[in-house]
């Protein structure tokens, strides 16, 4: 236990230290120092200080709380399902929610947030439903179920934006991630949800350590595993569905950072589930700062530098280790 409070302090010091660097970095130079005094409220209306609390800051937050999610996500799914190549996005979340968010695009709504957080939720349930067999879930019907969902769901998608082809653009784009349209209003919803999803997470964790082992073994200790099935997917579920929600399809981060985290702590959830929040805050913090700074004026979809960065990662890593 503290290895893993040790490996967490760490992570978060170091995500402070590397978020305060990234608010140096962008199209205008601005000094730390200018920086430090301007986060202590010191010149208010400036240029400088609106692109640091209007722009730079509310991204750098949401990547943090959008990477904490899919790092969530992808360790309660991996422990659930027993699985190290579980990611988030295998049942079909995301295509539910890019349905959404397309239907969204090219209806001309501007906030397309609800949308896509309904989309992916119908996703959810319908696989949920559709898995279920005499009051039990199946945990290998319901990942073939997520992902012939997810193909189907993706196909719909590339319909809509073939027959609205004006509106291509803007789905492909944001089908690849983007952090530029962030606000502190859904940063405060975001952070709540976050914070709450993690304490309901870390309540069960020993639980689901138990269940791990089989369902079996964990009903014979006491532990209802077709309540834990259900609580830990709706709660992956609901994650996934507010990250690519706020931020559209940024993948690789709920597959990579627990595989790579789980190295450090072990398979221990109370000790994992705080370790993957962070080091997927940092992981999509990096790719974020990289994604609008690499080709200035201009910027990349973050999703294409998490998928860069990602799969060579995962490759290594599943390598190393057999």
């Amino acid at each position: 236990m503290k290895k893993g409070i040790l490996i967490s302090l760490i992570m978060a010091g170091v995500l402070v230290i590397f978020a305060g660097v990234a608010l140096c970095f962008g199209s205008a130079k601005i000094s730390f120092m200018d920086i430090v005094s301007i986060l202590g409220g010191a010149g208010y209306g400036t240029p400088d200080y609106m692109i640091i609390t209007g722009l730079r800051l509310p991204r750098i937050i949401l990547a943090v709380i959008v990477g904490a999610m899919l790092g969530i996500s992808g360790a309660v799914l991996q422990s659930l399902f027993r699985n190290s190549l579980v990611d988030p996005f295998i049942t079909g979340i995301s295509s539910g929610a890019a349905l959404g968010a397309s239907i969204g695009i090219i209806s001309g709504l501007t906030f397309i947030i609800a949308p896509a957080f309904a989309g992916a939720m119908l996703a959810v349930f319908f696989v949920y439903g559709v898995s279920i067999k005499e009051g039990r879930v199946n945990s290998s019907r319901l990942l073939l179920t997520g992902v012939m969902t997810g193909t189907m769901l993706s196909s719909l998608v590339m319909l809509l934006s073939a027959v609205n082809s004006r509106d291509i653009v803007k789905v492909i784009y944001w089908l690849m991630g983007d952090l530029s349209a962030s606000d502190y209003t859904q940063i405060k919803f975001a952070a709540i949800l976050l914070i709450a999803a993690l304490g309901a997470a870390m309540f069960y964790a020993n639980d689901l350590n138990i269940m791990s082992s089989g369902e079996e073994t964990a009903s014979t200790l006491g532990v209802n595993a077709e309540f834990l099935k259900l609580f830990y997917f709706i709660l992956a579920s609901i994650l996934t569905a507010a990250a690519v929600s706020l931020s559209g399809v940024i993948g690789f981060i709920g597959l990579v950072v627990p595989h790579a985290v789980r190295k450090f702590t072990g398979p221990d959830l109370r000790l994992l589930l705080p370790a993957c929040a962070f080091s997927g805050a940092l992981f999509l913090l990096l790719c974020d700062t990289a994604a609008r700074t690499a080709f200035l004026p201009g910027e990349l979809p973050v999703g294409v530098i998490t998928g860069l960065i990602g799969a060579p990662v995962f490759i290594i890593l599943a390598r190393r280790g057999k």
